[in-house]
């Protein structure tokens, strides 16, 4: 008997071993490739970034660690219903017919959820952290899955002329869609070795440009600028490959308008020499969701953004990263609420526009704001306060 239930242990702990093994193969190709620093042009590239310190790459300023246990228990064990839509949030398609015609005023934006934008500006059109695998995750079977599947159909998109990546994490680099896109005769703009891993799933090398923070490409006539941001990256729990890759917002200017991305962030003050460089913007596209006071060096939350929006000397702000992925645990419709209320409570500058997810619309005449999520309870900044250290001299007067 006691031979039989060893066995039966045994090959129960082979069966395990033999799924864990294949899920981890399963996700191989989804991880990508780290930089290889053996290849002289990278290690080169590298060694001129005033962010690269020989091992990893750094923020301008440090961020507060995150306590890892904390986080996962907050993530996992922390109790609220409405961190996702209930039912199913239901969105309408988007209009693919006005993709014919150029913009009347020669910018429209495209919201398609999370911080997934595609961008007409000046003749050109530029895709901005595309992702249209249902989860955020390298498993096709779990992880953060969507709210709603994309309100336009990869199949339907437009020419592109370029993609822009602000960083190597699931919901902002999505390997299906890359392999996707490689396809078209577009230019992959990323911040520095994030090529790798556009390299690794077949895109051609000579239409990947890597860039530091401050440096420019042109796009025809239009100027596209990584700009700093103050975030992490990685795509495996392993520390060791953290950072290995850098994270940048972009500036896209171009001969008659302008429009400025935050990626992921939390504050700093390069948001104030943005502006004075590179602004002032049409439009600022800014990052409010996902935010915990356990990691409030890696994400704004609402009120900060709305204090970037100031600092970047934009005219109009689209808050973005909310609505699409459950990635914290704060109610999904509480960033869109947060913001309103910093905006209603301020003297600045509040021109906000809230599209609706797949909604296109033009800066100049946006759509007048309707308020599509639900009201369900979420909590203030008053209980759930998120701002960035190291940054009090920079926040006072706008808190």
């Amino acid at each position: 008997m006691f031979k039989t239930l060893s066995k039966t242990i045994k090959y129960l702990l082979f069966a395990l071993i033999a799924l864990v093994v294949a899920i981890y193969i399963s996700a191989c190709s989804s991880f990508g490739q780290l930089p290889d620093l053996s290849n002289k042009k990278i290690a080169e590239q590298f060694e001129r970034s005033p962010q690269w310190d020989g091992s990893y790459f750094k923020n301008k300023l440090a961020q507060e660690p995150v306590d890892r246990w904390k986080a996962a228990r907050a993530f996992f064990l922390a109790s609220n219903p409405n961190t996702e839509p209930d039912p199913v949030l239901e969105v309408e398609s988007t209009d693919v017919s006005i993709y014919q015609n150029a913009p009347e005023s020669g910018f429209r934006v495209t919201w398609l959820g999370h911080s997934i934008l595609l961008l007409e500006i000046d003749g050109k059109r530029i895709l901005i952290d595309p992702v249209w695998s249902e989860r955020a995750s390298p498993f096709s079977f779990m992880g953060a899955k969507r709210f709603y599947p994309s309100p336009l159909a990869f199949e339907d998109l437009p020419s592109i002329d370029a993609v822009l990546i602000s960083h190597d994490h699931y919901d902002h680099l999505d390997m299906e869609t890359v392999k996707r896109l490689k396809e078209q005769d577009l230019n992959w703009y990323v911040p520095l070795g994030v090529g790798a891993h556009l390299r690794f799933w077949g895109v051609d090398e000579e239409k990947i440009y890597e860039m530091d923070w401050w440096q420019q490409q042109q796009l025809g006539d239009v100027t596209i600028s990584s700009i700093p941001s103050r975030h992490s990256s990685g795509r495996t729990l392993s520390g060791s490959e953290h950072k290995k890759t850098l994270w940048s917002g972009w500036a896209v200017n171009g001969p008659e308008h302008s429009v400025v991305y935050s990626g992921d962030t939390s504050m700093h003050p390069d948001f104030a020499e943005i502006g004075e460089r590179l602004g002032p913007f049409d439009l600022s596209i800014i990052e409010i969701g996902a935010y915990n006071p356990l990691w409030r060096d890696n994400h704004l939350g609402p009120e900060q953004a709305f204090i970037a929006h100031q600092l970047l000397q934009a005219n109009t702000m689209l808050p973005v990263h909310w609505a699409g992925f459950n990635l914290s645990r704060h109610a999904w419709t509480a960033p869109i609420e947060r913001l309103l209320v910093a905006a209603e409570s301020s003297d600045k500058n509040s021109n906000i526009i809230i599209p609706k997810p797949g909604q296109a619309f033009e800066p100049s005449s946006p759509p007048q704001n309707q308020r599509w999520w639900p009201s369900i309870p979420w909590n203030g900044v008053d209980k759930e306060p998120v701002w960035s250290t190291k940054v009090d001299e920079l926040l006072e007067g706008y808190r």
